[in-house]
């Protein structure tokens, strides 16, 4: 599978096998996290890995019914997303992060879904409870959960409902449509 292929395939799964993906899978979507490009070097992630039965049902918990709550509860574990908010391009690198994360566990057969807490506005709420229970201290905060886990069923995707690119991608000013190569 090559990178295009990944990022055009790649669907939220929301329902895993009960095992744990290997050692060494894991260990090469951190790589792949840890090496991700980052604006003006900062890298302003840290990881909490969360395999233990109970720290997934009390995050769970916190999220008091909403849709997400199920998900993690079936979910064999979690990756906690934290950021350094001190670098101003902390939210942006952690998309990057997370991204990188979601397609190299998509190359190695291993679906994920991002998990950010409750709607609004109990989300942040949820995000400063949550920090709390992985020992996520002061001047970082816990911004997601990708869980992680071999899909249950074949994900296989038909065809993705997204605007097309003439709506979305414009030439030197917003709202210039873009010349079609040929035309």
């Amino acid at each position: 599978m090559d990178v295009f292929e990944a990022a055009t395939t790649n669907i939220a799964v929301r329902d895993f096998h009960p095992k744990f993906i290997s050692e060494g899978e894991l260990k090469t979507i951190l790589e792949a996290a840890r090496l991700t490009q980052s604006a003006k070097n900062l890298q302003p992630w840290y990881f909490v890995v969360i395999k233990d039965r109970k720290t997934l049902d009390d995050l769970a918990h916190l999220m008091k019914g909403d849709v997400d709550e199920e998900l993690l509860k079936r979910s064999p574990m979690a990756v906690a997303i934290i950021g350094d908010m001190r670098s101003e391009f902390w939210l942006f690198d952690l998309g990057r992060v997370s991204q990188t994360m979601t397609l190299v566990a998509w190359e190695l057969g291993i679906g994920s879904c991002i998990v950010s807490g409750p709607e609004p506005p109990d989300r942040e709420n949820y995000r400063m409870s949550a920090g709390e229970i992985l020992g996520v201290h002061d001047g970082l905060k816990l911004q997601e959960l990708l869980v992680l886990g071999y899909p249950k069923t074949s994900a296989k995707v038909r065809r993705k409902n997204r605007r097309k690119l003439e709506e979305i991608v414009f030439m030197e000013k917003f709202g210039q449509p873009t010349r079609q190569a040929g035309k």
